[in-house]
């Protein structure tokens, strides 16, 4: 295999947009997104063998289309391999940039408010298996649904919840908030944000309440929660813009809201990166 060193890149900055080519103009692969915590980057190469990002491989169609994105806490480098039918590679290291998140402490609560008492536990033990067991089924699917394109899955409302913000409660640093809340009124449309395959629609789950779990495709997946009404059913092909549930306030919820979670396998992304892909 062959490096060529006038195709190794260094980019310490988030970047709107990269296209590059190699020297025969044959092997040539494009990057959309900003290489940030919680970005996603949408990918396309062509004449393309396989493509690394560190030591994983990235999964890809038959027209070379792949993705992939950064935790919320992702920090180092990674390097992008791109290798070609032909032997030849392209390499470029991506640095993601640090972002600052919300951590809100609040001490001298009750601890009922802190962790759920014991009587729940087996019950939200099932329920995480249930929807770790699905997501084992996102991990394997190789069709890019999500070349659909992407759209918001609810028409107004106010931004109640940003990604990445944190509770520490009575000293017990709690889980990120790993989505965007979207306050709305309970019965309010919500619709897929690209085509896909439902993979689990969960019931009165202890967190989610009644939710929907949809699978993009090469990784890709997105999450709506606290739903009042589901409208689909689990092994169900979706389309972008389709109505899958109404807004509600199931779960562990104080108020209507849509709780609206992107993910690339099990790195967290924030929603709004997505939306930041069509434009």
């Amino acid at each position: 295999m062959v490096l060529n060193k006038a195709k190794f890149f260094l980019v310490c900055l988030g970047i709107a947009s990269i296209k590059v080519f190699s020297q025969d103009s044959v092997n040539k692969f494009e990057l959309k997104g900003e290489i940030i915590q919680g970005g996603l980057i949408w990918g396309v190469a062509s004449n393309v063998s396989e493509i690394y990002l560190g030591n994983t491989k990235i999964k890809t169609d038959s027209a070379g289309h792949f993705i992939f994105g950064f935790d919320r806490d992702d920090t180092d480098k990674q390097s992008l391999k791109i290798i070609y039918k032909d032997n030849q590679i392209d390499f470029k290291v991506l640095t993601p940039v640090k972002r600052s998140y919300n951590i809100q402490r609040i001490n001298e609560l009750e601890q009922k408010y802190v962790s759920p008492p014991k009587e729940l536990l087996e019950k939200i033990e099932k329920e995480t298996k249930i929807i770790a067991e699905a997501r084992l089924l996102i991990d394997n699917t190789d069709t890019a649904y999500y070349l659909s394109g992407f759209m918001r899955p609810v028409e107004g409302g106010r931004i109640s919840g940003v990604f990445g913000g944190q509770r520490i409660l009575n000293g017990e640093a709690k889980s990120p908030h790993n989505g965007i809340d979207i306050a709305l009124p309970a019965g309010t449309p919500v619709y897929a944000m690209a085509d896909g395959v439902v993979r689990l629609k969960g019931d009165d789950f202890h967190y989610n309440g009644n939710f929907i779990l949809l699978d993009h495709g090469l990784g890709l997946s997105s999450v709506y929660v606290h739903l009042l009404k589901t409208f689909v059913s689990t092994g169900e092909k979706v389309t972008k813009g389709q109505k899958i549930g109404e807004v509600g306030s199931t779960g562990r919820s104080t108020g209507p809201h849509l709780h609206w979670g992107v993910q690339w396998y099990k790195k967290r992304i924030d929603p709004q990166a997505v939306l930041d892909l069509e434009k």
